[in-house]
């Protein structure tokens, strides 16, 4: 009975609008909100990237600056430093032969008498060993340059080939000269198979040893380049 006249009272003041309506929903306080909206906040302001996006900077990696990029036109190069060296250590070798021309004379008058000195043998020797000498320098700053200019070493070998062929082909072309100091037989170079295939044998010698002489001067220009240094690792 009493709690019939309760509900009735409450009733009616409801009705007339002296109590504020009530909710159902729970109330609480303001920071128990869901978290749903603060960790989708968070991923959109402070949340790293996801997996698999591109980075905004992709060369900021310091791997990325290890890949470097070879010279272009490096064949070219190559050849063309092949050639000059080439020539060059043949005119080296045709102006020393020219500048001691009264030696190889001398030389060839007493080999062709077989009377050689010891003293003409000595200064042919020396003679000799400074054409060698030369072109062996001139060979290894090839090579050098080379490496510097297109990195890879086997167009170093490449350039040193070619300067042996060459040398080996002009003092060849000049030895058939009569009159050419260098000749110390006194009948001249005469042509035959047999000295046709030796030919072609010293012209493969030159070329090989050209190449690897290159290939050294190429190596120590490039040992401490980073695509080597890479491809070392």
């Amino acid at each position: 009975m009493q709690d019939a006249t309760t509900q009735s009272e409450l009733h009616s003041l409801h009705s007339g609008g002296d109590l504020p309506p009530i909710n159902n929903e729970p109330t609480g306080p303001p920071g128990n909100e869901p978290a749903g909206h603060d960790g989708s906040a968070g991923t959109l302001k402070g949340e790293p990237p996801v997996a698999g996006t591109a980075s905004p900077l992709p060369g900021s990696d310091p791997r990325s600056k290890r890949h470097t990029f070879l010279p272009q036109r490096g064949l070219y190069y190559a050849v063309i430093a092949g050639i000059i060296a080439g020539v060059l250590t043949a005119l080296l070798t045709i102006v020393i032969t020219l500048v001691n021309a009264g030696t190889f004379h001398a030389a060839s008058r007493q080999i062709a008498v077989d009377r050689l000195t010891v003293r003409t043998a000595l200064a042919l020797a020396a003679w000799e060993l400074l054409n060698f000498t030369l072109s062996l320098l001139v060979g290894f700053v090839v090579g050098f340059i080379v490496g510097r200019i297109a990195v890879r070493r086997r167009l170093g070998f490449l350039a040193g080939t070619l300067a042996g062929a060459i040398f080996y082909l002009i003092t060849f072309l000049v030895s058939l000269i009569s009159s050419y100091p260098g000749n110390l037989s006194v009948n001249g170079t005469t042509m035959t198979t047999g000295s046709l295939v030796i030919s072609c044998l010293l012209l493969c010698l030159w070329s090989i040893g050209g190449g690897l002489v290159s290939l050294f001067g190429t190596w120590v220009a490039t040992v401490r380049h980073p695509h080597y240094m890479r491809l070392g690792e």
